[in-house]
């Protein structure tokens, strides 16, 4: 039997799907601590992550409305703010 995912075409949602890969800017903080940011209008949550910082994630859990994603070994760069 296949998964409701599946069922429901959220194995490849907002031309993601769990497992990809991609590079992804932290713009803001959400209110349990996570990193925010978004892939292809799909808003994501990053354990460990600041705003500010540019990282390479991997989708973990896909939603219909978020996706949860972790930090790939090794791969942050921060982004470097033009002040004032």
């Amino acid at each position: 039997m296949k998964s409701w995912k599946r069922r429901h075409g959220l194995s490849t949602f907002h031309g993601l799907k769990e497992g990809d890969e991609k590079e992804l800017e932290i713009t803001q903080k959400s209110r349990d601590g996570r990193g925010l940011g978004r892939l292809n209008g799909l808003l994501v949550f990053v354990s460990g992550a600041s705003p500010g910082e540019k990282v390479k994630v991997r989708i973990v859990k896909l939603g219909v409305r978020h996706a949860e994603a972790e930090i790939v070994k090794g791969h942050r760069v921060a982004i470097a703010k033009a002040s004032a």
